[in-house]
């Protein structure tokens, strides 16, 4: 996409029609979660007929890699908000210096991730309690992600600053290109085929590295070569400490925020460890199908993030308000209809990952209660982007840091150990967790309280 292009995406995104420019965005977003969860759905499903440790061990170590990965998925929030938003107020200077000062920011993070990740994995393990067999596969396969960090958070450079510059088609191709690898690697490195090394666990892991590698180095060629929305410099990349004060101010919540999350989630996980091998495994079949249900509402929330921005950025107001509640309503009722399918073939859904009784017995009471949620989630997916587009950061924060803490958490603690309830206690923590968060996340955007662009300077003149 050409730097006129681009101009041109703005001016639709400011001026045109607000659901076509909703959904032309959310789109290829939604594209590229679908490739995302292929991703997860093959590694898991390979790993299944491996063994059902392996395949407990991935949902196991989830959180701790959500965890690692959050400092740099949150700093890129603020990449979305500056980018867009000096895009819209015609800034393509602006633009750009943003965009490089928040990749090399990341940058350096990633490798100070990757050192702590791979000294810390066993160690972390063992204090959530899960069986000796989950503890050494669940290492294996955390280390090799750790090492692989840099690249992993590359993907996320990449994908923030093309959709705060509106171009959402291309993420989604090098997602698909990076799913298409991953999927061919993963029976290859995991059974060793032909002439490759059967690495079980540690073969999905490093498919995975491989994948996101290759992403990473093809989206940074574009991002330096001028073709896309943006230009990236060398004297981009040189710090502007001012630059990354304001890019640590707004990023820094949302890293807090997902950080907060996934501790969340690795609590969550203990409980289920100390549960049972068959509650893990049935936590990981039903999230892989949560992922595909979700895929809508995510692209919406991303897409919602850069009209929300580009319209703040450009001082309409009004319209990115409009914005907003149009994602909200579409997400909504997008997603309950999702849960109707959902419901009624969830027997057949579990059936391709697992025939043990029990494991097939607790994923489908997970099924029947969390359903109920997808709409909830929607809402709050959608809201985190309206935030987030707006550089109020803080909010999305509490959003997850709420979800999760202050309702899923003690939730998870009481019911399914103090009132007998098992891993229905987890799933009825979802649900509850995911319902009062929507009610706060409605209240919060009724209050108009993220209707404040973060960009300095005039708005721009309009003709």
């Amino acid at each position: 996409m050409s730097a006129r292009s681009a101009r041109d995406l703005s001016d639709r995104l400011i001026n045109g029609p607000i659901l076509p420019s909703l959904v032309r965005l959310a789109g290829p977003v939604m594209l590229s979660n679908l490739f995302q969860t292929l991703y997860n759905f093959a590694d898991r499903m390979w790993l299944s007929r491996h063994s059902e440790a392996s395949l407990a061990a991935v949902g196991l170590v989830w959180p701790l890699i959500f965890l690692g990965l959050s400092i740099g998925s949150g700093i890129t929030i603020a990449g979305i908000a500056l980018v867009s938003q000096n895009l819209g107020a015609g800034r393509e200077e602006e633009a750009n210096r943003s965009a490089g000062q928040v990749l090399a920011f990341t940058g350096a993070l990633s490798f100070i991730v990757a050192i702590a990740g791979v000294f810390a994995a066993r160690s972390v393990l063992t204090l959530m309690g899960p069986e000796p067999a989950l503890i050494e596969a669940g290492t294996t396969y955390l280390r090799i992600i750790y090492a692989g960090a840099p690249l992993m958070f590359s993907t996320f450079i990449v994908t923030a600053l093309l959709n705060g510059a509106g171009d959402t088609v291309t993420p989604m191709i090098l997602s698909a290109g990076s799913v298409v690898i991953n999927v061919v690697l993963d029976p290859l490195l995991i059974f060793g085929w032909g002439p490759f090394p059967a690495w079980g666990i540690g073969g999905a892991a490093v498919a995975t590295v491989i994948a996101r590698g290759l992403f990473a180095v093809v989206g940074f060629a574009l991002l330096f070569s001028g073709r896309l929305g943006l230009h990236i410099k060398a004297r981009h990349l040189r710090p502007n400490w001012s630059l990354i004060r304001r890019i640590v101010s707004i990023g820094g919540m949302a890293s807090v925020g997902n950080a907060g999350t996934a501790l969340g989630f690795i609590v969550m996980n203990s409980a289920l460890a100390r549960i049972g091998t068959s509650a893990i495994s049935a936590w990981v079949i039903g999230n892989t199908f949560v992922n595909f249900v979700l895929m809508p509402a995510m692209g919406l929330g991303q897409a919602t993030a850069t009209m929300v921005g580009q319209n703040l950025g450009a001082e309409k107001k009004l319209r990115a308000r409009r914005s907003a509640w149009t994602g909200i309503l579409l997400t909504t009722s997008i997603l309950a209809v999702a849960a109707v399918l959902v419901h009624f073939y969830r027997g057949p859904l579990i059936r391709m990952f697992t025939q043990d009784p029990e494991t097939t017995r607790l994923a489908k009471e997970m099924f029947a209660l969390v359903v109920f949620a997808f709409p909830f989630m929607g809402i709050i997916q959608v809201a985190m982007g309206t935030y987030q587009g707006s550089g109020h950061t803080f909010y999305s924060m509490f959003f997850g840091l709420f979800r999760l803490w202050a309702l899923r958490v003690p939730l998870v603690l009481v019911l399914p150990f103090t009132f007998g309830m098992g891993a229905n206690g987890v799933w009825w923590a979802m649900l509850a967790s995911n319902f009062g968060t929507s009610v706060i996340a409605i209240g919060l955007l009724l209050s108009g309280n993220w209707m404040k662009r973060v960009i300095k300077g005039a708005p721009p003149v309009e003709a």
